[in-house]
């Protein structure tokens, strides 16, 4: 119906929450950045959490847009942010996976017992990292930097309710990878964290 309509006049109907006009653009252009964010991520799962969360953003947020250049320039540049974000996140991993190693560098084991705990720490962080984006930052921020259910809702504009489940699912997912044998090795490293 809005396919031969120009960019400009999407937006502005989108602006005035057609919802018609917003499915217009997502056709439009929802492929293309897909591709592009798989092209600088090389990660399937992650890169459409990116364009679910670009276009999310761009409904919630249509009533406030102020898109200075053409609206294909608006979207790109917004998902490299989401790009940036991402890689600086995975950079806030490492640094606590190399703290995590270097704490079970710190105590007193055998050589076997340290190799366990740091191949133990790797598979834990490893199946962090496979965790859905909005749900790993959640998990990330209540277990490494001990945020609040509530300090998390604010920080990333969520409900607390939905926290507490992203936690919960986070916590569930993660016991669902280790056999029962291992996820007392599980909870220890978790509560070290």
């Amino acid at each position: 119906m809005f396919n031969s309509f120009s960019d400009e006049q999407l937006l502005s109907l989108l602006k005035d929450s057609n919802t018609t006009a917003f499915n217009t653009i997502y056709d439009r252009y929802s492929r293309p950045l897909y591709l592009y964010i798989l092209s600088k991520t090389d990660r399937g799962e992650t890169s459409k959490d990116l364009l679910q969360d670009l276009f999310t953003t761009l409904w919630e947020k249509r009533c406030q847009l102020d898109v200075q250049q053409s609206l294909r320039s608006y979207l790109y540049q917004s998902v490299r942010y989401k790009i940036i974000d991402l890689y600086r996140k995975d950079a806030t991993y490492r640094k606590y996976l190399q703290q995590l190693i270097e704490h079970f560098d710190a105590q007193p084991h055998s050589v076997s017992e340290t190799y366990d705990y740091k191949a133990k720490a790797t598979e834990v962080f490893e199946a962090i990292n496979r965790l859905p984006a909005k749900m790993k930052e959640i998990f990330m921020l209540s277990r490494f930097e001990n945020l609040s259910i509530e300090q998390i809702a604010t920080r990333l504009d969520l409900s607390q309710q939905t926290v507490k489940n992203q936690i919960s699912k986070a916590l569930k997912i993660l016991r669902s990878h280790y056999t029962q044998t291992d996820l007392l090795a599980l909870a220890v490293l978790l509560s070290v964290i």
